[in-house]
């Protein structure tokens, strides 16, 4: 298994967070499936940044990419928490 370096996990988590983001826009006020899968990608992005972290520890959280990468998974995870809601409001 080869080491990834700090930029290229980031990058990773970053791409999955902005296609969860996508599959969320797609889901709203429709689709739980979609919803399900956008958030086990948000869980994929976050275990890549706690990998990140992990491995390279202070360093990786003081990063802004890793900054970056972390409010916009928590933004997403927020979206598709309120997109669940009115889902299950709706039925």
């Amino acid at each position: 298994m080869s080491h990834q370096t700090l930029h290229e996990q980031l990058q990773q988590a970053s791409q999955q967070i902005q296609d969860a983001q996508e599959v969320a826009r797609q889901a709203q006020g429709s689709n739980q499936q979609l919803l399900s899968q956008a958030d086990q990608l948000l869980k994929q992005a976050e275990q890549d940044l706690e990998h990140a972290r992990n491995q390279v520890g202070a360093e990786a959280t003081e990063n802004a990419q890793f900054q970056q990468a972390y409010e916009q998974l928590h933004d997403t995870r927020q979206q598709i928490q309120e997109a669940q809601q009115n889902n299950n409001d709706v039925l």
